[in-house]
């Protein structure tokens, strides 16, 4: 009773010396039925308990709507920001919360082997993220600078959700692609502007100075994945090849071991004739980055010897002085030029040129040389 009639009593009061900050044009006045429950106990006529508490519980109700309805217009603040907007560290913990009930609720999923169809994982993730962080409840997205600290707390150190912390270099990454591939897909089909900035800031990470080679690899496997893979194409938008060029581009001119890896990657699951001329950029990229030296690959290894075969002379060097020393005529040297260019393959090692002269016994002396002379 005292509640009631104490809470009323300064509700009067309240309006009848109305603070300077209250908005001209709004009213004081309680519920109708409270000033009921006022007038009933001031006369004597005591309501029964049910209907104290029930009135109580309208006081509450009334005086804790009233107050954050009238919090944004006392200290000048905009209806629509939300309260935790800004990127602290309570809004930091908030979304790392957020992040280990998904990682929970996605491995019992896993281990239940429940179809993709009905997981809910991640649309209860997404509804959670939405609900506590956009300015209107879940109707909009959250802010830029929400969506900034969600992608850090995913990707950049020293959180990098989405990397095992035990990772080993060349270990797979099948599993952290089947825990977070269903929730980041449906993040870049609810937000346009998420799938460019989580793939910015995988590349960005890939390429800092201070991330370790493994933590460097599995990005560079998340961005072939998030690039490639068929359950990512709907994420990836209407925009899937000119994204795809982009990164293609700034990997075969802003040189790096990383970056020719995944451009290795992309390039390996193009269709036939963009494989074929996004290979030779590629080539040439390797050629620069290795300071000249050519790294040939299998194709390019068969032509050059192709050619080469085509270059090489079909007779010995012995051989084709003999064949141009003997002149035209002569059943004999005939049948030798045809024994010498009959020779298609290279022989190697001394060989013994047959059938250009006869043999003739020791002490034989060729017509017209004179013993005495």
């Amino acid at each position: 009773m005292r509640f009631i009639t104490g809470y009323l009593d300064t509700q009067i009061d309240l309006t009848r010396d109305r603070p300077s900050w209250f908005p001209p044009g709004k009213s004081l006045q309680p519920p109708v039925s409270l000033l009921e429950v006022r007038h009933c106990i001031v006369h004597r006529h005591m309501p029964s308990l049910a209907e104290l508490k029930r009135a109580a519980r309208t006081a509450l109700s009334w005086l804790w709507d009233w107050y954050w309805t009238q919090l944004d217009h006392a200290f000048g603040l905009a209806p629509s920001l939300p309260v935790d907007a800004d990127q602290g560290a309570g809004s930091i913990d908030k979304l790392h919360n957020i992040l280990k009930t998904y990682v929970k609720s996605r491995k019992q999923e896993i281990k239940a082997k429940r179809r993709a169809d009905l997981c809910t994982s991640a649309a209860t993730a997404w509804s959670t993220y939405t609900l506590r962080f956009a300015a209107s409840g879940g109707n909009t997205l959250p802010s830029t600078a929400t969506q900034n600290a969600l992608l850090s707390l995913l990707v950049a150190e020293p959180h990098a959700s989405i990397v095992p912390a035990d990772r080993k270099a060349g270990s797979s990454m099948a599993g952290a692609f089947l825990v977070w591939s269903l929730f980041l897909r449906l993040c870049c089909l609810n937000s346009p502007s998420f799938f460019p900035a989580l793939l910015a800031l995988v590349v960005g990470e890939m390429n800092s100075c201070n991330r370790t080679p493994e933590h460097k690899e599995a990005l560079c496997e998340w961005a072939v994945h998030m690039l490639v893979d068929r359950e990512w194409r709907e994420a990836r938008g209407s925009a899937e090849r000119a994204v795809r060029e982009k990164v293609l581009g700034e990997c075969v001119t802003e040189l790096g071991t990383w970056n020719l890896r995944l451009a290795e990657g992309i390039v390996g699951v193009l269709d036939e004739g963009e494989k074929d001329m996004w290979s030779a950029i590629l080539d040439a990229s390797r050629t620069e980055s290795e300071g000249g030296v050519r790294v040939v690959g299998v194709a390019e290894k068969r032509e050059m010897e192709d050619k080469k075969d085509e270059m090489e002379v079909d007779l010995p060097s012995e051989e084709e002085s003999v064949v141009k020393a003997v002149s035209v005529g002569g059943e004999g040297q005939a049948k030798a030029l045809t024994a010498a260019v009959s020779i298609k393959e290279k022989i190697q090692g001394p060989q013994k040129v047959v059938g250009l002269w006869k043999p003739k016994p020791i002490g034989w002396l060729p017509d017209g040389w004179d013993e005495d002379a």
